[in-house]
């Protein structure tokens, strides 16, 4: 102990080493697997991954050719849009400034604005109205009120449209009621005119009758007093006749001369201003270049206009002079 004592150091040297002796001796003797050792670590995947070369190239092709900056005619019709850091076009009107897109003063009444930017039509034009944008005949505001493209030809108003009165040839009616001889309305004096000799020839009719040298047969008879545009008391009696041809009556007032029923009106087409005018009487059927194929028919004709029908729909078209504004 007294040598323990004095060499400590080395006798803690000694236990140390016969205990690892001893550890090992028991290793040794005890076996050893890989089971009771810690299980090692999974090795990291060092695949490198192929890039996408054609998200890579596409890239590279936007790079190379930059946004442009698009103007109107490359955005649809009913896009307008301004320039890069500058304002859309404003009009000037009766001293103040308008919006051709987001105002809502008609630039050019009664065409509404927006029609205009639809079909791409320049509003700033001031004879945009009577401009023919397509080159089809109609102008722009004919186009309007027809519902029609102002920008495709093959869109076009009905070519009745285009059909203006150019004269009206009224002509005397050959029957004048001359009274009621009798005072009783059993008997009616008629005067047959004949315009191309200039001679009258009179007759004595009673109701239900036909004239002598007309297609004409008396119906219905009313007394009648009124009036005159002078404030005179006059005989305003009235005769009625029918026509035994067509079943049409007219009214014929007492000593007035009337309008021939088959007066005739002259028309013009201004889609084909090299064609001649063309007259027609009322009842005839026509058809109007380049419109062939739709069939009219002429009811009513007089000075102030012309009653033209299509007869397949039965729509009426009122025809004016063609100096009407």
């Amino acid at each position: 102990m007294e040598w323990v004592k004095k060499n400590y150091d080395l006798a803690f040297l000694i236990l140390a080493t016969l205990a690892l002796v001893g550890n090992a001796a028991w290793l040794a003797t005890s076996g050893f697997s890989d089971s009771s050792l810690p299980a090692a670590a999974t090795a990291p995947d060092n695949t490198f991954e192929q890039p996408n070369f054609t998200a890579l190239q596409q890239a590279a092709a936007t790079v190379s050719q930059p946004q442009r900056w698009k103007s109107a005619a490359d955005l649809p019709s009913d896009s307008p849009r301004g320039s890069l850091l500058v304002s859309r076009a404003y009009l000037l009107k009766d001293g103040k400034l308008i919006d051709p897109i987001e105002g809502s003063e008609q630039l050019h009444p009664p065409i509404d604005n927006e029609w205009l930017l639809r079909n791409g039509l320049d509003y700033t034009d001031m004879a945009i109205k009577d401009s023919d944008s397509d080159s089809d005949g109609f102008t722009n505001l004919e186009e309007f009120l027809a519902k029609t493209s102002p920008v495709d030809p093959k869109q076009s108003p009905p070519a009745l449209n285009k059909l203006k009165l150019v004269q009206f040839s009224p002509k005397p009616f050959r029957l004048v009621f001359k009274g009621d001889p009798s005072g009783e309305g059993k008997e009616f004096q008629i005067n047959l005119k004949d315009i191309s000799r200039g001679s009258q020839k009179t007759q004595y009719r009673a109701l239900g009758d036909l004239v002598e040298g007309a297609p004409y047969k008396l119906i219905r008879y009313e007394a009648k007093e009124g009036p005159n545009d002078k404030g005179v008391v006059e005989n305003l009696s009235e005769l009625t006749v029918e026509n035994i041809e067509t079943g049409e009556s007219i009214v014929l007032v007492f000593n007035k001369e009337k309008d021939d029923p088959t007066s005739f009106g002259t028309f013009r087409n201004l889609l084909f201003p090299g064609d001649a005018d063309f007259t027609l009487k009322k009842g005839d059927e026509f058809s109007v270049k380049p419109e062939t194929g739709v069939k009219l028919k002429l009811i009513d004709v007089s000075a102030d206009n012309a009653q033209i029908q299509d007869i397949a729909n039965g729509q009426v078209y009122r025809v004016l002079p063609l100096n009407a504004p």
